[in-house]
């Protein structure tokens, strides 16, 4: 049980970095914004997600990362990142029409909004990728 909820407050922690780093204009989404963050050494860390069907997509993103030393936080389902960055579609705030997928992010900055202790959680979970 208690590997759910900090498996939970790693998700929310990441949720709220992402959204953030979203709305102050410090997140790359996309293959082609993804590997630009990368290879100008932008990206602080990577978000990227394993239901990928595209392998070569996966691919060259973990090799640039790998190159470039940036770090890639792996989630499960893209079609949580795709909510979280705003691209799935909803009737209301529970009811969902479309479920849009986003493969890979790149959060390049924190925002300000974030606080010290999600900085050091982050932090210190990169750290251990």
């Amino acid at each position: 049980m208690a590997e759910v909820e900090q498996l939970s407050e790693e998700l929310t922690t990441l949720k709220r970095v992402v959204q953030t780093s979203l709305h102050r204009g410090q997140l790359s989404k996309g293959v082609h914004e993804v590997c630009k963050a990368i290879e100008s050494k932008q990206a602080k860390f990577v978000v990227l997600a394993d239901d990928c069907t595209e392998e070569s997509y996966k691919k060259l993103v973990v090799a640039l990362a790998k190159q470039f030393q940036i770090p890639i936080w792996r989630i499960e389902k893209g079609a949580l990142l795709g909510e979280w960055i705003g691209i799935s579609k909803f009737l209301t705030k529970t009811k969902k029409i479309k479920s849009r997928k986003c493969s890979s992010v790149a959060v390049k900055d924190f925002a300000i909004e974030v606080s010290e202790a999600e900085k050091q959680f982050i932090e210190n979970k990169i750290k251990g990728l």
